[in-house]
């Protein structure tokens, strides 16, 4: 039996010696295996024929990269207001980033993708809830509304006869084509849910009541870029005046017809003053934005240059001239199409309302508590916190009173104080809320400020990531503390370098040659002339011609020349000039000189080459005094269960 437990407790220890799975410590810290392998399989070099070798090449970089770390913490470098900057910011984009991949941010775009492919003809029976009447009489009417359409009426005269807004009466509930991102989301939903021809159930919004009805549908129209001279019709206008204007819409579209210049008429005609000073041109238009009829002329329009005959709004007379149509694109796959898409849903309601859905899972994971307070009193202090009176005399609910709570935050009844006067002092639909709802409102919004701020203790992708941005970091500042700056300030040990090791340094054959790069063909040309008939004066040419050319003149080997034709080894050779990049610049070179034997290289022209392997000395030199003062030490047992 003794033997027995003698056994067990043998396994054990060696068990919890395997799992414990310390790979290496260095000085006082430990590495486990777990990290090590999952920094290695980051590595998308991994070489599957000799794989031990290159953990152990692996693992000897890990090492360094520690210690480097290590010595960054003990210069206190994550102190630096700079690195406090850069590690927020970053937490917070994250942060930002993993929610919304909590709120499913993906199914949202490419269903706003979906939706983008169509545009809905949208009418609409509303029953507006004005402040201080009564919501269930509005609710009544909406339901006689309903009822009424299911006997077969036309929706257009129910909603004359039940909408109490005077906009959708005289449209007769007309809203036109609407897209995605044109409504507000919970409308959107409601919308896209219709089929051609049918009308929704009633439905509630912080507006009133709503019955949708879906007239037609058509593909996307795009979007559309055009150029107006509107003949603006003032309001209450006499029946003369609107001739008048009429008349003079007409002579502006024959005056267009003889050829007179769009723009032109623009600055003669126009009274529109947020094109005038850019000839009549209007920002991109998009599905929803405009009046109705002005929508309906405008998207009607088919071919660039397109002139409409004067057409009225209640706005007066336009003339629409067409300059551009972007189409919808229709191919989700494309990279830009989805960030698009993606720019309009981080800004828009819906990724919001998704959010929102999650508060009670946050509650719950942030330990949501609510705190016992005089309801009454609270009531009271609520109350005068809006008026701005003092809350100093109150005795149950004072500004220190918890009203709830999470693992590592209280708020108080001050804190509650200042956010319902600023809310009531707001246009935000919340101000219409009484003093519990808007409460328990408040307790949802603090929710997922907290869960945001502290999301990194309950998600360790997001812990894993912001390390490593932050280890990252301090990897460079060191690096740049205990290396690269060292080296290059450091001229006396950079000319003693270059001389030990100046056979390292040398030129192979070549040519010394002036590049030439010029911002168009023609240039370059033109260029490429002078220099062939006054290369003296290369300087003065090219110095003509300001930032249309850009030079460098320097010697070069064989296999370094920045084009892609044969040069040929003569003084005097110019190129053809070519194009390099994909931009539209041109390049050439012209041969001042051929270098046919190798030989030494200066230190100046060696001085990034010396610069690059004195940075390589300093940092295997710090290195070994790193290992000294953190001795590393690696498990020989864990290390053969690599691999």
């Amino acid at each position: 039996m003794i033997k027995k437990l003698l056994l067990l407790t043998t396994l054990v220890s060696s068990s919890h010696l395997l799992f414990s799975q310390t790979l290496f410590t260095y000085g006082n810290k430990s590495v486990n295996k777990s990290e090590f392998l999952k920094a290695y399989y980051k590595n998308p070099t991994v070489d599957e024929h000799n794989n031990k070798k290159a953990l152990k090449e692996y693992l000897d970089l890990y090492i360094n990269y520690k210690l480097k770390v290590q010595a960054a913490y003990n210069e206190k470098l994550n102190e630096q207001p700079s690195f406090k900057y850069e590690s927020n910011n970053f937490r917070k984009q994250i942060t930002d980033n993993f929610i919304n991949e909590e709120a499913n941010i993906d199914a949202l775009i490419k269903e706003a993708f979906n939706r983008s492919q169509k545009d809905i003809q949208l009418q609409q029976i509303f029953v507006e809830v004005k402040p201080g009447t009564d919501a269930n009489q509005a609710n009544q009417q909406i339901t006689k509304a309903y009822e009424t359409l299911k006997s077969g009426k036309d929706f257009g005269e129910i909603s004359i006869a039940f909408s109490n807004d005077e906009s959708t009466k005289q449209n007769k509930g007309k809203l036109g084509y609407v897209t995605v991102f044109t409504l507000p989301y919970e409308f959107e939903n409601e919308a896209y849910k219709l089929k051609p021809g049918e009308y929704s159930a009633p439905f509630k919004s912080n507006l009133g009541y709503h019955v949708f009805k879906n007239i037609s549908e058509r593909p996307a129209a795009g979007k559309r870029k055009i150029a107006q001279i509107l003949i603006t019709v003032p309001p209450g206008a006499t029946e003369e005046s609107k001739k008048n204007f009429a008349v003079i819409a007409d002579t502006v579209y024959n005056k267009i017809n003889r050829g007179i210049d769009f723009g032109k008429l623009v600055s003669e005609y126009s009274t529109d003053r947020a094109s005038l000073n850019n000839f009549g041109i209007l920002p991109e238009i998009s599905v929803g934005q405009f009046d109705t009829d002005f929508e309906e002329k405008v998207f009607g329009m088919q071919h660039i240059g397109d002139i409409s005959k004067p057409f009225v709004t209640p706005y007066g007379y336009h003339i629409v001239k067409l300059l551009e149509v972007t189409p919808v694109s229709k191919d989700f796959s494309e990279p830009m199409t989805a960030a698009l898409i993606k720019q309009q849903v981080e800004k828009a309601d819906r990724l919001t309302i998704a959010k929102k859905s999650l508060t009670k899972k946050w509650m719950s994971l942030c330990n949501f508590k609510t705190a016992v307070f005089d309801e009454q009193e609270f009531l009271i202090f609520t109350d005068s916190a809006i008026k701005g009176m003092s809350l100093n005399e109150f005795k149950k609910v004072t500004p220190s009173t918890v009203l709830f709570s999470f693992t590592k935050q209280k708020i108080t009844a001050g804190d509650w104080s200042k956010f319902v006067k600023a809310i009531k002092q707001s246009s935000n639909p919340l101000s219409n809320y009484s003093t519990i709802p808007l409460l328990r409102e408040y307790e949802k919004i603090v929710c997922g400020e907290y869960y945001h701020d502290h999301l990194i203790e309950f998600n360790t992708g997001l812990q894993q990531q912001c390390n490593e941005f932050d280890e990252a970091n301090l990897l460079f500042g060191a690096m740049d503390k205990y290396v690269w700056t060292k080296a290059s300030e450091d001229s006396a040990g950079l000319r003693n370098f270059y001389t030990t090791h100046q056979q390292k340094y040398i030129w192979a054959p070549g040519l010394s040659a002036i590049i030439v790069t010029a911002t168009t063909k023609n240039i370059a040309d033109e260029v490429a002339v002078k220099l062939k008939n006054n290369v003296r004066q290369w300087r003065e040419i090219v110095s003509s011609y300001g930032t249309a050319i850009s030079t460098d003149s320097s010697r070069y080997e064989n296999n370094q020349l920045p084009i892609k034709q044969k040069v040929e080894s003569r003084i005097g050779f110019i190129s053809i000039p070519e194009k390099i990049n994909n931009d539209e610049a041109y390049t050439f070179i012209y041969v001042t000189a051929v270098h046919t034997q190798p030989h030494v290289r200066t230190f100046d022209d060696a001085r990034g080459l010396v610069i690059n392997d004195y940075q390589q000395v300093l940092e295997q030199k710090w290195i070994a005094e790193l290992k000294k003062k953190y001795p590393v030490k690696v498990n020989a047992a864990v290390w053969s269960t690599v691999k």
